[in-house]
């Protein structure tokens, strides 16, 4: 299409200004802060889910060690005890005394070492047991601080949402009054460009910016006639002449 009233034309501008605002809504709604730090959250579940395997691991294995270390301290303590029933009853043989009496002796210094080993399980039985215990609150507050960014997000999205259609709903308003080939020219001016169709020229002074047109451009723009429909040299925008 090589011409359209200017008063056509001019509506581009105002439709490139809400394709502009679709972009920002856009870019906005998928690259919110708040997602990034969704992302770090998640990320930081997975280590404490990792943490709390580790810990559950632990706490078996410690349980089970402190579990072995009571029973064999236990089974000590029995037997001295039989062993000193047998020697107070009077009913051991006179020479079997001695070997008795070693006996408990000799239990009487494993129990000592039992204990202590078991003193070493209960200690790690405890750390391994805060560990776990750790893991399971640190789970906790990610949690609660993933719902909090979840519901933040949501709050986001929906704002941006209604922004959107709101600017959506306004886009094929305006769109609907524009002729179909200038609006098609402009459409395919937008893909060609990554979305900048037309531009705002005010004098020789390009709309949102102080930059201004070389005077030869400027000369070339002003001989044209005023349905013409005027693409930038350097990059095939429709720039659309805003001054009578």
């Amino acid at each position: 299409m090589t011409s359209a009233p200017l008063s056509q034309q001019r509506l581009l501008i105002d439709l490139q200004g809400l394709d502009s605002q679709l972009a920002r809504l856009t870019h906005e709604r998928k690259h919110l802060p708040v997602l990034e730090r969704i992302e770090a959250t998640v990320e930081r579940l997975k280590t404490n889910r990792r943490r709390a395997v580790v810990a559950a691991a632990a706490l078996q294995e410690a349980q089970a060690n402190a579990k072995t270390r009571e029973e064999e301290v236990g089974q000590v303590v029995r037997r001295a005890q039989v062993l000193r029933e047998r020697l107070s009853s009077g009913q051991a043989a006179a020479r079997d005394l001695p070997a008795i009496q070693s006996e408990i002796d000799q239990l009487g210094r494993r129990q000592t070492a039992l204990e202590e080993a078991q003193i070493a399980a209960m200690e790690a039985l405890e750390a391994a047991q805060a560990e776990a215990d750790a893991a399971g609150a640190e789970e906790q507050e990610i949690r609660a601080g993933g719902r909090e960014l979840t519901a933040s997000r949501d709050a986001d999205f929906a704002r941006l949402d209604a922004q959107i259609a709101d600017t959506r709903a306004k886009r094929a308003d305006l769109a609907a009054v524009i002729d179909d080939q200038l609006l098609a020219e402009y459409e395919a001016v937008r893909k060609s460009t990554g979305g900048l169709g037309a531009v705002a020229l005010y004098g020789r002074r390009v709309e949102g910016g102080s930059v201004e047109i070389s005077p030869q451009e400027y000369a070339r723009i002003m001989a044209a006639p005023k349905d013409r429909i005027i693409h930038a040299e350097d990059n095939d925008v429709i720039v659309v002449r805003m001054e009578d």
